[in-house]
């Protein structure tokens, strides 16, 4: 039996949540395309497999993902960042998780992230969020047990 995680399961389920109650685009950091009209966010995955424990053959293992507001001036970007924050730890959010196999860890701490462009700066505020996630087992096909007969001495 193998396993695999899906990582579009993280980027569908926190664009899906950011779009919902923030109206916000979430879009892939570095990712091809045309970058949207701010306000924004930015999606990127840190560590993408940190094991649980030392054999690193455990089905859980936790994640780290970035996101980054995007915003015409200083203070909507740390508003939105905060806003952003707190929608994570939501009811809604924590059944949404719940529903994809993702359990909330760790929120860090919000970080300026700045990046000079060619005549201004982009004004980004942004925080870090560990993540417990579980494997997905894939089936080979080699079909289900329906009945056990137990033999008696």
């Amino acid at each position: 039996m193998e396993t695999n995680f899906d990582y579009v399961v993280l980027y569908k389920t926190f664009s899906r949540i950011f779009k919902d109650k923030l109206g916000l685009i979430m879009i892939e950091l570095n990712g091809n395309g045309k970058q949207p009209e701010s306000p924004f966010i930015a999606f990127d995955i840190i560590s993408p497999r940190i094991p649980n424990n030392y054999l690193e053959d455990d089905t859980v293992f936790e994640s780290v993902v970035s996101f980054t507001a995007y915003a015409k001036s200083k203070l909507q970007a740390l508003n939105l960042s905060n806003q952003m924050r707190l929608l994570l730890r939501s009811t809604a959010s924590t059944k949404r998780f719940f529903e994809n196999n993702i359990t909330l860890v760790e929120i860090m701490a919000t970080q300026p992230r700045y990046v000079e462009e060619t005549n201004n700066y982009a004004y980004m505020y942004g925080f870090d969020v560990r993540l417990r996630l579980k494997e997905t087992y894939i089936d080979e096909d080699k079909g289900t047990i329906e009945s056990i007969d137990y033999k008696e001495k």
